[in-house]
């Protein structure tokens, strides 16, 4: 579906909406003026020297699934949380490796309320692999990456939490795939639709899920500092990733 207008638009129209303050000059893309205010996924810049004029924006933190996530380890729902069993699977032509693992790094350490505080990872060409991570609470975080989806395939990932007393994940048990609120079938073919955003309506979730974590960050702007700070950790904890799949080694962190 077309956008009738274009994020920074949407954006704009959001902060006015709230009457929340709008920067003189930002963007939700890597065209335009260098001296704007940059608002961009963290994993979009993992290869880039960071500037303060930067905000990477951990999108995925106001997804509600993974807020509920959070509130199931946070508030004891299941007990004594023992393992996380994270899988993302994209396509080479939307993601890399690093920028899967970047984005599941930050939701072991954000569902799990913890520190990573030791990794050990195997990889193959940087198309799939896995990366076991614990966190200070002791909680063992096993990651799955893969790029080789089909070209055009949406990303498909599933988050399960292993406790002493029960279990959660963010797809319904037994479920191979996410599914769409809606599916259509004509004599044009299968259709399926999964808006998520009312008034976001007409983007793909990607860009809603960037559009709101931009509207968060202007609307709390301590946000801004506690996000950066972030992103140069999970860049640091991905070039020690690739260290100990060469090395065949576990790396250690301090707190």
């Amino acid at each position: 579906m077309l956008n009738i207008y274009n994020m920074e638009e949407a954006l704009s129209g959001l902060l006015r909406k709230y009457n929340i303050q709008e920067p003189r000059d930002f963007r939700l893309t890597q065209t335009g003026s260098s001296n704007g205010l940059n608002l961009l996924p963290g994993w979009a810049l993992i290869d880039t020297p960071f500037v303060e004029n930067q905000i990477p924006l951990l999108t995925w933190r106001l997804k509600r699934k993974f807020i509920e996530l959070k509130k199931i380890v946070q508030d004891s729902i299941i007990e004594n949380v023992r393992m996380f069993r994270f899988c993302s699977m994209g396509n080479k032509d939307e993601w890399n490796w690093s920028s899967l693992l970047y984005r599941e790094m930050d939701l072991c350490e954000f569902i799990g309320d913890g520190k990573i505080v030791s990794l050990q990872a195997v990889i193959s060409d940087r198309q799939t692999g896995n990366v076991i991570l614990r966190l200070d609470n002791n909680t063992l975080c096993s990651v799955e990456i893969s790029i080789q989806m089909p070209s055009g395939s949406v990303l498909t990932e599933r988050h399960e939490i292993i406790a002493q007393r029960g279990v959660a994940s963010d797809l319904v048990v037994d479920t191979m795939i996410p599914q769409n609120s809606i599916y259509s079938y004509t004599e044009k073919g299968e259709h399926q639709y999964r808006d998520v955003d009312m008034e976001l309506f007409g983007f793909d979730e990607l860009q809603i899920d960037q559009v709101r974590s931009a509207f968060q960050v202007l609307k709390q702007r301590e946000l801004a500092q506690q996000w950066q700070i972030q992103h140069k950790r999970l860049v640091s904890f991905i070039n020690s990733v690739y260290i100990s799949d060469k090395e065949q080694r576990k790396i250690f962190f301090t707190k």
